[in-house]
């Protein structure tokens, strides 16, 4: 089984898209979030909904949108769990946490995946 394909904009943010434009012509009709991911849902708990508060500050820039929203949470609720109960918490759920935290870049060897370009310094000559 080969490695599963990544969206468009992780292409764009590793720069795989410059070095292979085929990958992006094949991405050209992929869907885009609406929004960005948002608020946590009013069912989480507290515990979750501070995971969910502290995953968006800390996840790379463009990586969540609004459609991602149902595997934040479920990000969420293992974390909490995790965090409330690690000696009950099994290595499944380990497995599958880390590897959500993986597909949001979460993780030292997928952060080393992608590139995120740095914005440049104004001058005086720019529009506001």
């Amino acid at each position: 089984m080969g490695r599963p394909a990544l969206p468009k904009n992780v292409h764009i943010l590793k720069g795989t898209g410059k070095k292979n434009p085929d990958r992006m012509r094949k991405r050209e009709n992929e869907p885009e979030p609406k929004k960005p991911l948002g608020r946590p849902p009013p069912r989480l708990t507290a515990g979750q909904k501070k995971c969910w508060r502290e995953l968006q500050k800390i996840v790379p820039d463009g990586v969540l949108g609004d459609c991602d929203a149902w595997a934040v949470e479920l990000a969420c609720v293992l974390m909490d769990e995790f965090r409330t109960n690690p000696l009950e918490f099994s290595a499944a759920k380990l497995t599958r946490l880390e590897a959500l935290l993986g597909k949001f870049g979460m993780t030292p060897a997928d952060r080393a995946k992608i590139s995120v370009p740095k914005g440049r310094e104004k001058n005086r000559f720019d529009d506001d």
